[in-house]
């Protein structure tokens, strides 16, 4: 370099520059001159500046022998770039590139430094790198795998807390294939495949017993992949609570199902095991009576042996009993500390006790101090609230078979005797009858007026009772006589019944109107006698009201079954005996005709044995009757 000494050019440039320069003794580093803007960046005067050494203008940690190592090095060299920290005029800390370079001025060996301020760049730099720090320091406790690959396929970074779960160290992945690290997973290559031929995969993965959510992102850079950037999220408690609950719903629609204590029992204790896997999930009974509960049901290997037999009834003065009693889910935390336990022999430690209303108790345990986590006891908490409701299902449907079997009982009973009565009695009432025809017939002429009228009274009673014992038995038939049901087709049933009654629809002059008839699943023969009476009811009425018998009859179909319609223009039903015309032996309003009330009480026991509805409405204009039957199925119908 030049000499500053030997121009006054060079002078008048060192005045003048706007960066700042100070020129050092090469042997001390003491400064030996400065600029002006030297001496304005660092505070000094210049006069005050010479003299110092590099240390009296750098913060901490930058030493005047640092300098100097420097400075001689660039004596050594003729030139030495470098960047360093000092404090300026206000006392702060800036950062400056300094350009060491040995000169010759006034015949004497100096080192010029020149300043070229780089605070900003620096802090900056600074700034960027704290944020890698922070941005390494969080993906580094995540639990997550943060990973690159480049266009090769070959791991290039690899970090993240959730590495651990994979029994790897952050950058342990790195320089090595995909194709080889994951060759025993074939889905996990092919993701990474995807991804290096430029598609963003989002998929689950299975690596060994752990599942993970993974992201691979391909990165480009003018157009050509310049890497994957991935990020692989442990999943594996998720998909476990997912299991756990799509379980906890199999088990709610496996228990509509159940029809006793002991298949619930069996259901609640094998899902109780399934999602929980401990040792023992087990089921008690409550016996009132006893004020003791006996194990119904269990599951897990600890009951494999003798399931529920091998378990000990929980009686009162125990500690199960009285948690039982307090209606409360308990934790017990170590079973070998409890005072009073009903198992004095088992290997049960945890054990959390889960009482089912006054139905019993769900306990699940473990042969080893293992607490339960919040959502364990909330899973089971809902499968023991499901397993309370299930109780109480099949405690009313038990109750209402037991109700159910009583009433058919009652009905068979009083079917038999309907039917037994009315065949017992034929004979005795034959007897009666003919015996009372063969008085009026033999002594007839001698009995008096008032005698021969008691005598009509005896006969005209005792064929009144035969028509009723023979209507009861009709009625008792609709049981004992029934057929099977099978598809009908109504309209051959209508057919059949006008030609059986075509003498009497001559006979009054009456006309029937037949509509459309959907196929319908019952007993033909029953179908025809329904459609029969309520014909005989309309041509009957109708005839007394002195009006010729105008009827129609037609069906339609909706919601499976099948609504016939018997309308007929006859005086119609009294007001208020709509449904009391379907009781035996009612008849509706007074009529001239013999009947004995029955035909309806037939009608809707046959319509009730095939699971309809009959009933009547009536108007100025006439009666309507209605009653439904069920369907055909289509499949049938066709056939």
């Amino acid at each position: 370099m030049a000499s500053t000494g030997e121009s006054p050019l060079y002078r008048d440039i060192f005045e003048v520059a706007p960066d700042p320069i100070v020129v050092h003794d090469a042997d001390t580093g003491a400064v030996v001159n400065s600029n002006p803007a030297a001496a304005e960046l660092l505070g000094f005067d210049r006069a005050e500046l010479v003299g110092t050494h590099v240390g009296a203008f750098s913060p901490p940690g930058y030493t005047t022998e640092d300098a100097n190592e420097l400075i001689r090095a660039a004596v050594s060299s003729g030139s030495k770039t470098v960047e360093w920290a000092i404090r300026d005029a206000d006392g702060d800390k800036r950062w400056v590139e300094v350009t060491l370079k040995r000169a010759e001025i006034d015949d004497r060996t100096r080192v010029v430094a020149f300043f070229h301020e780089i605070t900003d760049r620096k802090d900056r730099e600074q700034a960027r790198l704290e944020r890698n720090e922070q941005l390494t320091t969080l993906i580094d406790n995540l639990p997550v795998v943060v990973f690159t690959i480049d266009p090769d396929g070959v791991f290039t970074h690899s970090a993240g807390k959730g590495l651990e779960s994979l029994g790897l160290e952050p950058g342990e992945l790195e320089g090595v294939p995909v194709f080889e690290a994951y060759a025993d997973y074939p889905h996990i290559v092919d993701a990474a495949e995807t991804a290096l031929n430029g598609d963003e995969v989002r998929v689950t993965q299975e690596v060994g017993e752990l599942v993970f959510e993974t992201w691979y992102r391909p990165l480009f850079d003018d157009g050509e992949l310049s890497q994957v950037v991935g990020v692989s999220r442990d999943i594996t408690d998720l998909k476990r609570r997912e299991e756990r609950v799509e379980a906890l719903s199999d088990a709610t629609n496996e228990l509509l199902y159940s029809r006793s204590e002991e298949a619930v029992a069996e259901t609640v204790t094998g899902i109780a095991q399934r999602i929980l896997d401990r040792p023992l999930a087990a089921m008690w009974s409550y016996d009132g009576s006893e004020d003791t509960l006996y194990p119904i049901g269990a599951a897990g290997p600890a009951t494999d042996a003798d399931g529920p037999a091998g378990l000990s009834p929980i009686g009162p003065g125990t500690d199960e009993h009285r948690i039982f009693h307090s209606g409360d889910p308990t934790v017990v935390e170590d079973y070998q500390e409890l005072a009073n336990p009903s198992a004095t022999e088992t290997q049960l430690r945890t054990l959390l006790c889960l009482p089912l209303d006054e139905h019993g108790m769900l306990c699940i345990g473990s042969t080893a101090i293992a607490p339960f986590d919040s959502d364990e006891r909330f899973l089971l908490e809902i499968l023991a609230s499901t397993a309370a409701a299930a109780l109480d299902r099949v405690e009313r449907e038990t109750k209402l078979k037991a109700k159910q079997a009583e009433l058919e009982r009652s009905n068979e009973a009083l079917q038999q005797f309907a039917y037994i009565a009315s065949h017992d009695l034929q004979e005795p009432l034959r007897m009666v009858s003919s015996y009372v025809d063969l008085l009026d017939s033999e002594y007839g002429d001698e009995l008096d007026e008032e005698a021969a009228e008691y005598m009509a009274y005896a006969v005209d009673g005792a064929n009144r009772m035969q028509e009723m014992v023979d209507a009861l038995l009709r009625y008792s038939r609709v049981e004992t006589q029934a057929r099977e049901f099978e598809p009908t087709d109504p309209g051959a049933v209508v057919s059949e019944t006008l030609d059986a009654l075509r003498m009497r629809l001559d006979e009054v002059g009456a006309t029937v109107s037949a509509g459309s008839f959907p196929a319908v699943r019952a007993d033909p023969n029953q179908l025809g006698q329904v459609l029969q009476n309520l014909l005989e009811n309309a041509i009957q009425y109708a005839d007394e009201a002195g009006v010729e018998p105008r009827i129609d009859i037609d069906a339609t179909e909706a919601d499976g079954m099948v609504e016939f319609r018997v309308s007929d223009n006859g005086p119609g039903i009294p007001d208020g005996k709509a449904e009391d015309i379907f009781e035996i032996f009612k008849r509706g309003g007074a009529h001239d005709a013999d009947g004995t009330g029955i035909g309806l009480a037939v009608c809707q026991r046959i319509v009730q044995r095939h699971d309809g509805r009959i009933w009547a409405e009536s108007d100025e204009t006439g009666a309507t009757f209605r009653f439904t039957l069920p369907a055909a199925p289509e499949g049938e119908t066709d056939e």
